[in-house]
């Protein structure tokens, strides 16, 4: 049978396109075999795949992978004639399709005129139509940051590229799968993290590694390890003047939360120190990968494991909870809240807004009760200033924000309403000019974007708006978390050390007296 790497499924656009070759290969070319320009290695096919050739069913495909591997491989096509159930007609079907190792050289001119996806330089990838600087940007800061594209399809996950740009790129680009077995069993300094950093079913990335890794020492050493290792700067603790009536509201994206990241100690510990250190109750969350890894934090919060956790002194008592939200329209990123119930803070309702048309990841509207006093609506929002959906009609999703404060001033009966998280723009762009109509303020000014080459920052794309109801809260405090946000489990490139998030967390404290 085949390994696990060679029984992954084909692309759509290539399961397609094999099912199409028989019947238009004759209707096109009649007797004159068409050149094809990704033919399939019958040496290196899997079951599985050879399932997607006309006229192969299950039986001839494992009587093809049994024949190969009681000959060493096939010298030649019509070496297929030898294999049981394989008539001279069905050679003939599928032959157009098939192509053996001796035969790779022979069929080189046709994929030299295509650039391969995950080797092209800057330059080439831009030589392709429909592929603009930034968008070529995107896909090679994907093949650092994830690894190698395993199909062209992979393009969809970048920001920018939709089914209407893809039909343009695919005909001029080309995946060699040969060459990423090669470049993974031979690794460089060239291709080494990406190898480290690729995030598919048979490798955990880079943050998840680091877990593995401290599982295979004894649990007294795992706890010495990271205690040695896991040093904090002295910080100051930033409470509230008023804890009887005020509390602190914070938003943080997260930046790819997956179950793998959370994980990482370093990541665990970042999370609940920048929490505990700065003493927020209530904590909106952008960029969720998985459900489970935001109670992976409220689960620390509660039963610390983590020593610079555990240990610290003003550590108060907490039942911390979460809740998510569900998928939304585009992708699989989710939004949160982390909440403390023994700081008076109770979960009312929560839900996904249905705003198909006008935002690409749903807006997440929680109700929370305050000091069983007063009702205050969050809604939780990630948005993309400019994008394009699949039709590639343009989207301003910071314009619907005025749809959304419209629809809840009328359906909503709790007036107090504060929209947080990542607008991607600065609050002052025009895009936001709606929203102030509707008597929204919004909190931070300073830059919310960080990275080890640049701490201070360079915009402000994350942000808390007020309505007119709460803004009668808000106390003036407010402010960006930049200090202790790396941690030396963290991979940083090359090296450890590096940011839970490229983006900061913002707080403000609310005054209900």
């Amino acid at each position: 049978m085949c390994t696990p790497k060679r029984c992954l499924p084909l692309s759509f656009y290539d399961f397609h396109l094999l099912r199409h070759r028989s019947s238009a290969s004759k209707r096109k070319h009649g007797n004159r075999r068409p050149v094809v320009t990704n033919p399939i290695n019958i040496n290196q096919v899997s079951e599985d795949e050879l399932l997607l050739l006309p006229g192969i069913n299950r039986a001839l495909a494992k009587n093809i992978i049994d024949y190969r591997e009681k000959h060493n491989g096939f010298k030649d096509i019509d070496e297929l004639v030898h294999v049981d159930g394989i008539t001279s007609h069905l050679l003939g079907e599928i032959s157009i399709d098939l192509i053996t190792s001796s035969s790779v050289d022979t069929s080189s001119h046709n994929r030299k005129e295509l650039i391969d996806l995950n080797f092209a330089s800057y330059d080439e990838l831009c030589s392709v139509a429909g592929l603009t600087s930034s968008r070529v940007k995107r896909i090679i800061q994907h093949r650092e940051r994830k690894g190698f594209f395993r199909s062209i399809e992979d393009l969809l996950k970048i920001k920018g590229i939709n089914r209407g740009v893809l039909e343009t790129i695919h005909p001029f680009l080309m995946i060699d799968h040969e060459q990423i077995r090669t470049s993974i069993s031979n690794p460089s300094l060239n291709n080494l993290h990406s190898i480290i950093n690729r995030n598919d079913a048979n490798a955990k990335d880079a943050l998840s590694i680091v877990s593995l890794l401290l599982e295979t020492l004894p649990t007294e050493f795992q706890t010495k390890l990271v205690t040695s290792l896991s040093t904090r700067p002295t910080c100051v603790i930033h409470k509230n003047n008023n804890k009887q009536n005020s509390f602190r509201f914070a938003s943080w994206n997260l930046q790819e939360l997956t179950n793998e990241k959370i994980q990482n100690p370093g990541v665990r510990e970042v999370i609940c120190r920048v929490i505990l250190e700065n003493n927020f109750s209530l904590i909106a969350i952008q960029e969720i990968g998985s459900k489970q890894s935001l109670n992976a934090i409220a689960q620390e919060l509660n039963s610390p494991t983590i020593p610079l956790v555990k240990n610290w002194p003003n550590r108060p008592r907490g039942n911390w909870k979460s809740i998510v939200s569900d998928v939304s329209s585009e992708g699989s990123a989710y939004l949160g809240f982390l909440y403390n119930e023994l700081a008076g803070i109770e979960i009312r309702r929560s839900s996904t807004l249905p705003f198909t048309a006008y935002f690409n990841q749903l807006p997440f509207i929680a109700i929370f009760r305050l000091f069983n006093k007063y009702d205050l609506v969050f809604v939780n929002i990630h948005l993309k200033a400019k994008g394009s959906d699949e039709s590639g009609c343009k989207k301003d999703e910071a314009r619907s924000l005025s749809v959304l404060a419209q629809a809840m001033k009328n359906t909503i009966e709790q007036k107090r309403v504060i929209i947080v998280g990542h607008f991607d723009n600065v609050p002052t762009a025009s895009e936001f000019e709606a929203l102030v109509k509707c008597n929204y303020s919004y909190v931070i000014q300073q830059n919310t974007d960080i990275s080890l080459q640049t701490p201070q920052g360079s915009i402000c794309l994350d942000n808390i708006w007020l309505s007119e109801d709460a803004n009668v809260f808000d106390t003036g405090h407010s402010g960006v978390i930049r200090n202790n946000l790396t941690s030396v489990w963290i991979p940083a490139g090359w090296t450890w050390g590096g940011l839970v998030s490229d983006h900061c967390p913002i707080w403000m404290d609310l005054n209900l007296s």
